[in-house]
């Protein structure tokens, strides 16, 4: 497939799509979906800049951060294997059959300002069973530490299901509001709906000056071995 694009004194040139580019589009629209909708489904992991990027070839598959092709995936109905026997794209997931399944990369918990961008990851790691669509995320706050069973260490791994975005009661959730990210426990309290801290020294955030990113379904005690 050819792109044309116009330059200076009405000459044209043509840029060739690639393949797999041209296989990602193709599956996006059989299904209906708009990159907007790819951005919704995928919770803004997956931004409709950068499925317009991708379906250019402007952006590599490869380029993307393994949750994000997670992401992907899941919102094109495909499986690993299918992305990568579609696209002709080696993901170098070859073991993951299912999407969400196989490891991932930890990022530290400023990532979930933009999944975009979200830095240098901190870890590779097996991503806890069941998850929908798969972040981990390392803690980097106090706020959750105390004594309650809802208390995460700072260096605590965060395995969030990014499709989870609808707060439920005594669930605990990474959260955006004016100041950043936060780790925060949802309840219905006679303050109204709040994301409460463990870690008394900090203040709830009321549940409409949040926007949630996803729930934490599972936290990882990561362990230092010991040097002889």
């Amino acid at each position: 497939m050819l792109g044309t694009y116009s330059m200076a004194r009405g000459r044209t040139t043509t840029k060739v799509v690639p393949e797999w580019a041209i296989a990602l589009k193709l599956r996006r629209v059989q299904l209906g979906i708009s990159q907007e909708g790819i951005a919704d489904l995928t919770g803004g992991v997956v931004s409709q800049s950068t499925m317009s990027s991708l379906e250019v070839g402007r952006q590599h598959l490869t380029d993307l951060a393994y949750m994000r092709v997670v992401a992907l995936a899941r919102a094109l109905n495909w499986t690993l294997s299918d992305m990568q026997r579609v696209t002709g794209v080696d993901l170098g997931m070859t073991e993951a059959t299912l999407v969400g399944e196989g490891s991932v990369d930890v990022y530290p918990l400023a990532a979930a300002l933009d999944f975009d961008t979200p830095g240098m990851p901190v870890d590779h790691v097996a991503v806890a069973p069941g998850i929908q669509q798969p972040a981990v995320l390392r803690m980097d706050s106090e706020e959750m530490n105390g004594t309650g069973s809802a208390s995460i260490r700072p260096g605590d791994h965060l395995h969030i299901d990014l499709s989870l975005t609808s707060p439920e009661e005594g669930k605990v959730y990474v959260v955006l509001d004016q100041d950043g990210v936060h780790v925060r426990q949802y309840t219905e309290s006679r303050l109204g709906a709040i994301f409460r801290a463990e870690n008394h020294d900090f203040e709830p955030i009321p549940a409409a000056d949040a926007q949630v990113v996803g729930q934490v379904v599972a936290v990882a005690h990561p362990v230092t071995p010991l040097l002889n």
